[in-house]
């Protein structure tokens, strides 16, 4: 009696079950059709957009003071927000042959990227004692 009774309750929810999923799997569609629709039509990405850059484009490119267009740091990192902005870069100073430098952050509006001779430039108005002189960016 028990296995009788199991088998009428199974097949009681079993198409209910399957039902709901179908439901689930139509929404989930709906929501990527959504996404899809939002990056123009596009699944993927065949090419960067214009204007975009790649991470190896600014990790470990030196960074220029912009009015003595001296060298006064190599960004070693990116800072990347929730929402999947850069918010800033980690710059290491003060590094001889790589030894001695201490890692600072540096806010990316603070940044100004240009691109010279096809070749990606990054450049700040904050000067090189200023920079030395920021509080060590402490890693989480």
């Amino acid at each position: 009696m028990k296995k009788l009774t199991a088998f009428i309750l199974s097949a009681a929810f079993v198409p209910a079950l399957a039902l709901s999923t179908s439901a689930i799997a139509d929404k989930h569609d709906a929501k990527k059709a959504d996404g899809e629709q939002q990056m123009s039509g596009q699944q993927q990405m065949r090419s960067k957009p214009a204007g975009a850059f790649y991470a190896d484009d600014i990790i470990g490119k030196n960074i220029k003071q912009r009015s003595s267009d001296e060298d006064i740091g190599e960004i070693q990192d990116l800072i990347i927000g929730e929402d999947g902005q850069v918010l800033g870069v980690v710059v290491t100073t003060g590094a001889l042959l790589g030894l001695g430098g201490q890692e600072v952050g540096l806010a990316w509006d603070q940044v100004e990227h240009t691109v010279e001779d096809d070749e990606s430039m990054f450049y700040t108005n904050v000067d090189e004692d200023t920079l030395r002189d920021s509080p060590k960016y402490e890693r989480d």
